[in-house]
C-alpha cells in the first residue's frame, strides 16, 4: 500500500497521468503547428489535435477517480480500456504497440477485479 491505496492501482494512476499530459502536449503542439502531423490526418490536423487534448482530459478525469478510488473508474478501466485498444486494432492491425497495450489492458481488468482491490473502491 503506497499513501493508503493499493500500489497497482497508485502506480497505474501515474501511468495514466502520464499519458494524459502526453496527450495535452502533443494536441496542444500539433494545433499550433509545432508537430508534424502523420501524413494520414493532414486533412484533419484541427480535428486530430483536439481530439489528443480531450483525451488528455479524459486521463485526468480518469486519475481524479483512481487517486479518490471511485467505482465508475474501475468499470472503465476493466471494459472501456480493453474495448478501445481492440477497436484500435481492428483500425491499424499492423501497429503492434495496440497489441501490448491489450494485454496490459487485461492484467489491469484482472487486478482490478481481485477481491483484496475491490474492496478498496467506494
Amino acid at each position: 500500500m503506497i499513501l493508503g491505496k493499493p500500489t497497482g492501482v497508485f502506480l497505474f494512476g501515474i501511468f495514466v497521468m502520464i499519458g494524459f499530459c502526453m496527450d495535452f502536449t502533443y494536441g496542444s503542439l500539433m494545433i499550433l503547428g509545432f508537430i508534424d502531423i502523420p501524413p494520414a490526418y493532414v486533412a484533419i490536423e484541427v480535428f486530430y489535435g483536439t481530439l489528443l487534448i480531450f483525451g488528455g482530459m479524459i486521463g485526468l478525469t480518469l486519475f481524479y477517480g483512481l487517486w479518490t478510488l471511485k467505482n465508475w473508474v474501475r468499470v472503465i478501466l476493466q471494459i472501456g480500456f480493453p474495448a478501445q485498444v481492440i477497436f484500435n486494432i481492428i483500425i491499424d492491425p499492423t501497429n503492434y504497440d495496440n497489441y501490448f497495450l491489450l494485454v496490459v489492458s487485461i492484467i489491469v481488468a484482472i487486478y482490478l477485479q481481485l477481491s483484496s482491490t475491490r474492496n478498496h473502491f467506494k
